[in-house]
């Protein structure tokens, strides 16, 4: 039997992170849920698929200016790995 991935509540989500991931904007009305893996290409709302970032950086990850890797949990909790704007390279 397989297990399902728990759906998360985005609305929930927003208030656990309360600031965007990239800049730390913390405006609850600007803040989105990004799936890191598209709906298109099967991605679901899942804590693992997800993460937290303002509108504005929501569409620089959509343009392509903010490149996520993936996200994974550690020892140490959450872990997201991704390439800034400038191509710097964060574990976060």
């Amino acid at each position: 039997m397989s297990r399902r991935k728990k759906l998360i509540d985005k609305a929930i989500k927003k208030k656990v992170d309360k600031k965007c991931k990239f800049c730390g904007a913390d405006d609850y009305c600007v803040l989105d849920v990004h799936r890191i893996i598209p709906g298109s290409n099967g991605g679901e709302y899942t804590e693992t698929n997800t993460v937290t970032s303002c509108a504005c950086c929501h569409r620089k990850i959509h343009d392509g200016k903010i490149k996520i890797d993936r996200k994974y949990m550690s020892t140490m909790g959450w872990i997201l790995h991704y390439f800034d704007e400038q191509g710097n390279e964060h574990w976060d």
